[in-house]
This record gives C-alpha cells, sequence and structure tokens, in this order.
C-alpha cells in the first residue's frame, strides 16, 4: 500500500509533494497558452472566376464537373456551392473523425483532382484557386498606414507593408504574416480609343506586340569543350520607359515608328478599380495579421513581437504609423485571470467551509490536495498537448467542484477513526479500504459522464473536447492522490482521541440540535419509506417537468469589448460606392463616446479577430467588414443594439449586420432555413415566402436569401445579319468588348523581387456609362487584310435587363438559404419556436419533389447533441458494469442509476428557478453534477453493505451509517456549491448557466442523498446474504476447518 509507506516514511511522502511541485510547475510552464481553443481546419473554399458567365453557365461549366471530381473523395463530408455571375464558389467540409495530419492528406488530394479538372474548364475561366486557411486564430493585427493629415502613396505603402511582413516573418516562432486591404499594383497603359483605331490595331495586337517585347524566353545554351554559356535576348522591360518606348507599329513617315507613349499613357499605379481597401481609424491602411506557431504561450510571444515592434517603429519612414489593432494576449492575460481569480476565491470559499466542517488541519491538508492535483494534471496534459484556454480552464473549474470529493471523504474518515480512538496507522490502512471501493467507482462513473464530451469530434469537439479532457484527467489524479498523499498526511496531521480537545476549529462544528432534527428527519425516512422516495422523487421530476419552459441555446455570447459591422450593398455595387458608404458609416462609429477603435475591410473578409470567425470573402466589391472595439464590455451589447436601429433608419441602401462576438463554433446566421429542390425560380419564389414569414417574427432584424433578387446588367442584342455580313461572330464581340473594358497583360516590369504586370486598355473616360459602349471601335475584315472599324452599335443595341439570380447547391441538390438576424441578446430557440409556430398555424405549401430544414442555432445545436448522445450506449454499458461490479447487486445498481437520472432532473429545476438559457454549457453542468451525486449515493450504499447490521435491514443502524457519512457528504456539497459560487455571482453570459448547473444540482441533490437512497434500500428490500456477510461466512468456516 503506497499510503502505508509515505505515512511510515516521511522523507517519501516529502520528496513525493516536491517532486510533483517542480514536474508540474515545468509542466505547467511549457503549456502552450492561448485565449481560446483552435478550430481544426475541416473547411476549405475553391473559387474559380469566370468573368461574364451567368450563374447558370457557372454551374454547368465550372461548379458541377468541380463538384463531381470533389465528391469522389470518400472522406469529403459536405459540400455546399454558389455559382453567381462570373464566380463559381465551393465550400468543402472534410469528414470530423479525421485528424490534423490526415486532413493536410485531403486537402493535397483534392488539390490533385482540382488540377485534373481544370484543363477542362471553359475557355475564360481562371485556375481554381484552393484555399484551406479560413480559420486562422491570429495573436496580432498590425495596421500600417500614413500619419495624420498625411497622403501617402497606395505604391509605397505596398512596399512598407511588405518591408513589414518580412522583418516580422523573423520574430521567433512566427508561423507566418497575411496581409489584407494590400494594394495591387500594375503597369498600365492605357490607350486612346481614337488613336488606336486609326492604327488599324486591337487591345489584343497591343498586348501581344508587348509580350513579344518583353523578350524572357532563354535562347538556348553555347557549348563548347571548354565552356558552356546560357544565350538571351537582351530587351526585357527593365522599367516604366522601356514600356513607353515600345515600337507597336511601323510609321511610313518617320524612321522611329510608333511606339506606345504616342497613343497611350503609361503609369504605374494600383489596379483601377482596385480589388481591396482597408481603413484604419478612418486612414488608407494595409492591416499585417501575425499568427503564432502552435502550443507556444501567447504572452511570451507576445512579449517578444513588442520588442520587435518598438524596435521597428524606431526606424521606420517618417510619416508612417505602425498601430496594433487587435493583441490578443491583453485578452487571454484578462480572462484567464479572470478564471484564476474564480478558482482561487472558489478554494477560499473550499477551505472556509472545511475548516467549519472537519477543523483546521482537515482544511488543511485538502487545501494542499488541490494544488498537488492541479500541478500532477499539468503534467498529463503537458504530454495530451492540451494549452491553457477558456475552455480547458473551464474544465479545472468543473474539477474543482469534484476533485475535493476523494480527499475530504478519506480525510474525514481518518478524522473520526482517530477520534475514536485508533492509532494513526490503523486509521488510516481502514479508511483506504473504506473508501476505495466507493470513490474508484464514483471516480469511473463521472469519467464516463464526460468521455463523450471528450470524443467529441468536429467544431463542438475542439471546442468541448479540451475541457471534458481536463476534467478527466483532473480526476484520476485526484484519485490517486485520495488514496496515497491524502491519507499519509492525514494521519500524520489529524489529531486523536487523547489530545483532541472539544474546540470546533480542531474537529469540525457540531450542532447537536441540528444533528438530532437530520436524525429524525432520517428515523421518519425509514418509517416510512414509500412517502419519502415519493417526496424526495417529486423534486427531479419537477425539474424534469420544467425542461420544457427552458429556452435551448446552442452556445452563449461572450462579454467582450469587441463588435463587427457586415456591410452588404447592392450586387451592382462597385468598390467606390461601398467605400464611400463605409466611410459614412466609420465617421458615425468614431462620433460614438463609447468606440476608441475602428478598422474596415472593403472588398473582402478582415484577418480573423475571434476564433469563430471566418475569412472567406475575397474580390467582393459588395462587402465590407469591420473591427470596433468599446471602452467598456459590459455595454457593448446596448451599444449593438443602439447601432443597428440608427443605420437601419439611416442607410437603407444597404444591408448592415450590427455583431457581437459569440462563444462556440462558426454559424453563419442564428436563424435559418434550408429549402431544397431542383429548380432555381420555384426555390426563389419559396424562398421570398419563408423570409416574408421571418420577417413578420419579433426582434427579426434582418434576412437574407441565398437565392437573392437578381442585379441589373447590360446585355447587347446582336443582329445576325449585320453580324454575317461583317464577318464577325458573337463570341468574338464578346472577347473585343473584354479586352477593351478589363485590358489584356502582356509582359511586366521587375523591381526587386516583385513582378508589375502590364496591363493594356482603354482609358476609362471612354467606358463611363452604357452609352458610350455603344461607341467601342470594332474591328472587322477589310480588303487586302487590312482590318477596318465600325461602332458597337453597327451591330446590334444594348438595354438594361435583370441578370440571373445565383444559383446555390448542397451535395448536388439545389438549395435556398433563408437567414434571419435577431436583436442583440435575444436567443434564437425563441424566435425558431414562433416560426415553427407560424408554420403549423399557416403552413406554406411546398409542391411534389421540394422540402426544408431548420439550420442555424438550432441545426448546429442538433448535430452537436446528436454526436454527444451517439456513444451513450457504450458508455451506459461500462456505466452498468461499474456500479454493478461496485455494489454486486441488480438492484442497488438499479438504484445507482436512479440516483444519476435525478441528477439530470435536479440541475434542470435549478436552472428552471433562475431562468437559465439550456445551452451546451449548462448541459455540460448537468454532466458535471452527476459526479457528486453518484458519489454521495455510493458512499451511503456502500456503509450499508459493509455494515451486517445496516445491510439486514436494521434502520437503527442503517440512520448511524448515514448520520456517519453527513458531515463529508455535506462538505463536499457545500465546497462544491461554494466552489461555484463566484461564477455564479460573476454575471457574464458564459459562466452563470454552467455553475448553476453543477452547484445548484449538487445542493439539490442532498434531498435524494439522504431522503431518496435509504428508503429506497429499505423498499428493495435489503439483502441478507450481501457478499460481506458471504465473506465473513466463508471466512469462519475457513478457520473451523
Amino acid at each position: 500500500m503506497i499510503s502505508k509507506s509515505l505515512f511510515e516514511n516521511g522523507r517519501y511522502l516529502a520528496l513525493l509533494v516536491i517532486s510533483i511541485f517542480v514536474v508540474g510547475i515545468t509542466s505547467y510552464n511549457s503549456l502552450g497558452r492561448q485565449e481560446d481553443p483552435s478550430i481544426t481546419p475541416f473547411v476549405a473554399t475553391v473559387q474559380t472566376f469566370y468573368p461574364g458567365a451567368s450563374p447558370a453557365r457557372v454551374e454547368s461549366l465550372v461548379t458541377k464537373p468541380l463538384e463531381d471530381a470533389l465528391r469522389e473523395h470518400p472522406d469529403i463530408q459536405e459540400l455546399d456551392s454558389s455559382s453567381i455571375n462570373g464566380v463559381s464558389t465551393i465550400i468543402i467540409e472534410a469528414d470530423y473523425y479525421l485528424s490534423r495530419a490526415e486532413i493536410k492528406r485531403v486537402w493535397s488530394e483534392l488539390r490533385g483532382k482540382i488540377d485534373r479538372v481544370t484543363p477542362d474548364l471553359p475557355e475564360g475561366a481562371t485556375k481554381p484557386v484552393f484555399d484551406d486557411d479560413l480559420f486562422t486564430d491570429f495573436v496580432k493585427i498590425i495596421a500600417i498606414s500614413a500619419d495624420e493629415g498625411i497622403d501617402i502613396s497606395p505604391s509605397l505603402l505596398r512596399r512598407e507593408a511588405l518591408r513589414f511582413a518580412d522583418a516580422a516573418r523573423k520574430v521567433p516562432q512566427t508561423r507566418r504574416v497575411k496581409h489584407y486591404g494590400l494594394p495591387d499594383e500594375e503597369i498600365n497603359v492605357e490607350i486612346d480609343g481614337t488613336a488606336l483605331s486609326s492604327l488599324g490595331l486591337s487591345i489584343d495586337d497591343v498586348a501581344r506586340t508587348l509580350a513579344l517585347a518583353d523578350a524572357r524566353t532563354p535562347a538556348g545554351r553555347l557549348a563548347s569543350p571548354n565552356s558552356a554559356l546560357t544565350i538571351e535576348v537582351a530587351g526585357d522591360f527593365a522599367d516604366i520607359q522601356g514600356v513607353r518606348d515600345t515600337f507597336i507599329k511601323a510609321n511610313p513617315e518617320s524612321v522611329s515608328g510608333i511606339r506606345i507613349s504616342d497613343v497611350a499613357t503609361v503609369t504605374k499605379s494600383e489596379t483601377d478599380p482596385p480589388l481591396r481597401l482597408a481603413l484604419s481609424n478612418g486612414r488608407r491602411s494595409v492591416f499585417l495579421a501575425v499568427e503564432m506557431k502552435a502550443g507556444y504561450q501567447v504572452d511570451k510571444y507576445s512579449a517578444q513581437f513588442e520588442a520587435f515592434l518598438e524596435d521597428y517603429r524606431a526606424n521606420a519612414a517618417e510619416g508612417l504609423t505602425i498601430d496594433t489593432t487587435y493583441d490578443q494576449s491583453g485578452y487571454t492575460e484578462a480572462r484567464l485571470a479572470g478564471v484564476a481569480k474564480n478558482i482561487i476565491a472558489g478554494v477560499l470559499i473550499v477551505v472556509a467551509v472545511l475548516f467549519v466542517t472537519l477543523g483546521w488541519r482537515a482544511a488543511l491538508i485538502v487545501a494542499l490536495s488541490l494544488p498537488l492535483c492541479t500541478l500532477l494534471s499539468m503534467v498529463a496534459l503537458n504530454y495530451l498537448e492540451v494549452p491553457i484556454h477558456q475552455l480547458s480552464m473551464t474544465g479545472l473549474v468543473v474539477a474543482l467542484g469534484l476533485l475535493v470529493d476523494g480527499s475530504i471523504v478519506v480525510t474525514d474518515e481518518i478524522r473520526k477513526r482517530l477520534l475514536g480512538g485508533d492509532e494513526p496507522l490503523e486509521a488510516m490502512q481502514q479508511a483506504v479500504t473504506r473508501m476505495t471501493v466507493p470513490l474508484v467507482s464514483a471516480t469511473a462513473t463521472t469519467v464516463l459522464a464526460f468521455t463523450p464530451m471528450a470524443i467529441l469530434e468536429g467544431p463542438s469537439g475542439d471546442f468541448l473536447g479540451s475541457l471534458a479532457t481536463c476534467v478527466i484527467v483532473m480526476l484520476i489524479t485526484s484519485l490517486l492522490l485520495a488514496l496515497s498523499v491524502t491519507p499519509a498526511l492525514g494521519a500524520r496531521l489529524l489529531p486523536g482521541a487523547m489530545t483532541e480537545r472539544p474546540a470546533w476549529w480542531r474537529s469540525g462544528i457540531v450542532l447537536p440540535k441540528a444533528r438530532d432534527w437530520f436524525a429524525t428527519s432520517v428515523d421518519w425516512s425509514l418509517k416510512y419509506p414509500l412517502a419519502s422516495v415519493l417526496l424526495a422523487a417529486s423534486v427531479p421530476i419537477l425539474g424534469f417537468a420544467s425542461v420544457s419552459t427552458l429556452t435551448a441555446q446552442f452556445f452563449p455570447g461572450t462579454d467582450r469589448d469587441q463588435l463587427y459591422l457586415r456591410v452588404e450593398m447592392p450586387k451592382s455595387a462597385g468598390i467606390e460606392a461601398t467605400l464611400e458608404l463605409v466611410r459614412a458609416l466609420d465617421d458615425d462609429l468614431r462620433a460614438e463616446p463609447l468606440i476608441r477603435r475602428v478598422d474596415w475591410s472593403v472588398g473582402e473578409s478582415p484577418p480573423a479577430f475571434y476564433y469563430n470567425l471566418r475569412s472567406n470573402k475575397r474580390n467582393t466589391p459588395e462587402w465590407a467588414e469591420s473591427m470596433v472595439l468599446t471602452y467598456d464590455e459590459n455595454q457593448t451589447n446596448a451599444l449593438i443594439r443602439k447601432l443597428q436601429t440608427k443605420f437601419d433608419r439611416k442607410y437603407p441602401q444597404a444591408q448592415i449586420l450590427v455583431l457581437g462576438i459569440d462563444q462556440g463554433p462558426p454559424v453563419d446566421a442564428p436563424l435559418e432555413v434550408v429549402l431544397y429542390g431542383p429548380n432555381t425560380h420555384t426555390l426563389r419564389v419559396l424562398g421570398e415566402q419563408f423570409r416574408q414569414r421571418l420577417q413578420e417574427l419579433p426582434d427579426i432584424t434582418h434576412t437574407k436569401l441565398s437565392i437573392s433578387p437578381a442585379a441589373p446588367k447590360i446585355e447587347f442584342q446582336l443582329d445576325e445579319e449585320k453580324l454575317r455580313r461583317l464577318g464577325l461572330e458573337r463570341t468574338q464581340v464578346a472577347v473585343l468588348v473584354d479586352g477593351y473594358l478589363r485590358g489584356r497583360f502582356g509582359g511586366a516590369v521587375i523591381e526587386d523581387t516583385e513582378q508589375l504586370r502590364v496591363r493594356a486598355k482603354l482609358e476609362r473616360d471612354a467606358w463611363q456609362d452604357a452609352e458610350q459602349l455603344l461607341n467601342l471601335q470594332i474591328p472587322v475584315p477589310g480588303q487586302l487584310g487590312k482590318p477596318r472599324f465600325v461602332p458597337l452599335s453597327a451591330v446590334g443595341e444594348l438595354e438594361i435587363v435583370p441578370d440571373d439570380a445565383p444559383i446555390g447547391r448542397k451535395d448536388g441538390e439545389r438549395i435556398n438559404k433563408v437567414q434571419a438576424f435577431l436583436t442583440r441578446g435575444v436567443l434564437p430557440e425563441e424566435a425558431l419556436k414562433l416560426l415553427r409556430q407560424s408554420l403549423e398555424k399557416n403552413p406554406i405549401a411546398l409542391p411534389d419533389g421540394y422540402r426544408y430544414s431548420f439550420g442555424g442555432d438550432s441545426g448546429e445545436r442538433e448535430g452537436v447533441v446528436n454526436d454527444l448522445i451517439g456513444p451513450v450506449g457504450l458508455v451506459m454499458s461500462l456505466l452498468l458494469a461499474t456500479i454493478m461490479l461496485t455494489f454486486n447487486s441488480w438492484r442497488l445498481t438499479a438504484l445507482a442509476f436512479g440516483v444519476v437520472i435525478c441528477a439530470f432532473g435536479l440541475s434542470f429545476l435549478a436552472l428552471a428557478l433562475f431562468r437559465y438559457p439550456l445551452g451546451i454549457m449548462a448541459l455540460v453542468g448537468v454532466v458535471g453534477s452527476i459526479g457528486v451525486a453518484i458519489n454521495a449515493c455510493i458512499i451511503i450504499l456502500t456503509s450499508f453493505q459493509q455494515s451486517p447490521a445496516a445491510a439486514s435491514g436494521n434502520r437503527d443502524a442503517m440512520r448511524d451509517e448515514v448520520l456517519d457519512s453527513s458531515r463529508h457528504i455535506i462538505s463536499t456539497t457545500l465546497t462544491t456549491f461554494g466552489g461555484f459560487l463566484p461564477l455564479i455571482l460573476e454575471g457574464s453570459q458564459f459562466w452563470p448557466p454552467f455553475a448553476m448547473a453543477i452547484a445548484g444540482g449538487v445542493l439539490l441533490s442532498t434531498i435524494i442523498s439522504f431522503y431518496l437512497v435509504p428508503p429506497a434500500y429499505v423498499l428493495l428490500g435489503a439483502p441478507q446474504d450481501n457478499r460481506i456477510e458471504r465473506a465473513q461466512l466463508k471466512a469462519s468456516k475457513g478457520a473451523l476447518a
């Protein structure tokens, strides 16, 4: 017995305690630290551009071939796609059961499949871009901009941003640096359309000439017996002047010929219009998002990066501002400090309770077991590579309320035997023998209760898995310490009968009247067992009945000094129109006294500043998104509601969503209806009906359709007869117009390590509106092979018509997603309940072949709950085996199972009494309450079994056993409740439901422990031939023989 060796040799005990402290602290310092768990990259996107193609053509020629190839892979769980005008986007979701290494393998194999399909895509479609970097946990986001009042060119801003990124990558433990809002530079050759047509040339001719003039093709090698020389043709574009000097056509009247500069303006500039923009506090900026290597500590990394940042600022160019827009280390330190503060407060409450109930020496022993257990757990967590973050710390909080049970029970058992006159060694050995089976059984049942959460896969598993792992690890280490170190300490430190004085602070408070009242109540319950069982069972039954009053929730929001805006303009809007609205919004936001900083990304998603935000928008001119910091996290939700109302009224031309930060896996919208069917038009009509039904609900701020109303487009009606006479085809006209407007690339200029492509295009002033487009000159075959030019109006006319609607698909089936967004603070389940009632009262008729399902928070929550329930069969079988091996009685096993069920009802009742929602975190608390309830049940039942008189049904003996166990049961109940009390009183959205489910459930579980378990034992018929008696009888027969 380990505890005996530790008791008899104090040096061993001291060495073990010191070793645990040293190894535990070392392991803690080696653990990674971050604010929240990282989401495994299960999701990737494939984006392909097919300029000018309608959604139907994009779907049939691009999206479907790619989908068919991707669906062949066995590890793909779901495919969602969107085909809009000129763009195909496919969202791939890999199987949740894959490891990170396996996911990388899957992504690599999918890239190969895409490469094999790419040659079959239509001409004009770009190469598909595969992006598996949607969820990135950035530690720092840096904004580089000009000082207030200083104008800086996009070119200089780009160079400074890239220079900073190169320097930041050299900071130790930096994984990568990504840039957002980086200006794209190119060499623009803006050609005079009249001069170009007078020369008989087209944009394609100019681009071809530029490409041929930029000599970069190797001319071979000159090999001889003595040397081998590479041959190159001089004449590549060394600078922008080389582009200007390029000859495009011989001039009969001049020896020099006609150069590019004679018919075009050549400049180095940002792409026009820009693809993306970033604003930081109203100024043009570039965001640099810094990612730390996995497993490192964010606080240490942040200190290193701040030192680098200080040095870099000191040597940066004048007129440049380098700001930190987001720093995860500050949030991490505040979050972990807050949890640590609550843990310390809980520990103090635990020690105070034990000081009163068991005396100061017992309280000291249990207080010492807490850091020992925590530090020993750090060794296991370091081996399992579980970092320290909010959820793993939550696991420590859960375990705090559970792990003291073993130490309290063993300490109290030794205390009682010492006060009864036993020698320390004998008291320790008997206490360990008495409590080993109950403690192992109670620990095993609690570990099994958390097992489904520990093996949960997918984003929810990333979020909850570390919590359950921490609980399981700490429970196991607590059990090991409770059966080894704690008994040795108890036998050495606890007072004996000869030295004990009646002072309450030595042996615990004694309240004779309360004890007499309690004994009387237990006697009554044993005398009238059926009435007592019914009365006690009515409490959890009331809890189950109250479940229907609880509002379901996925994950709670978080109290944070951050919010963000998503702005979506009409599909026809250009990035300049979006930027104009963004500047107006930016002025309004920065005028708010509660807001301290505003940053914007226009045309793309900003860097993710929270672990569950996706950066999945790019090259989207009608899109903008902001990151907003406030001064007071407690007033952020009220500010969100205020801003949403204000912007809806002030800016009706755009859909503006003011959103807060929520916990848990990513959800696109809190309320969502997904319609399935074959016909896009029918899906659009049905979607509009559901959208109107959602809009009628209270607290709905905005609704959105994936098959949205079509944007206008310009359509050329070409005259076939005129085309035939001119010798043109429709495709030729389309290509020529596209070349005039978007330009054609030809050659490139190398500057340092960057390649600036040369784009030849028509002057922008020549095609500002639809009427000017009709004046574009189209080359047609002329006499003697010389082209002649006719205006576009000569071959047809244009009209403004509605564009085709976007087409969405899910696993190969067409869909329309109807999304709704809610007033901040309103639970999605409440709105969903109203929607269900509306649909039941007045259903929306669906044609044959069409159906709908609910997504959003409800769909994700249902998926998580199903995943948690999945392994319940195996867990219940193991739980049954554990309890059966403990009691060796089917009746007692059934009783223990009944206690587990009652524990659920008690936690539900606690939530209902204080009107908390039933979210995933509350369910975690419900599971956690089972441990204490089953622990008390096992202790009482094993005490009955180990007492011959109580086992035979002697009610006085049963009462004495209950009274004997009551002190440590009450102590564990009060310590668990006290440990979670600071979290309940904290008032945040995250902690109180979770803490109340545990603390309230455990407090109410005393009713079950004292007034249901003992009388139920009587009703089940106390078995005379229990295993204790059988063992004693067998031993006596052996002695007689």
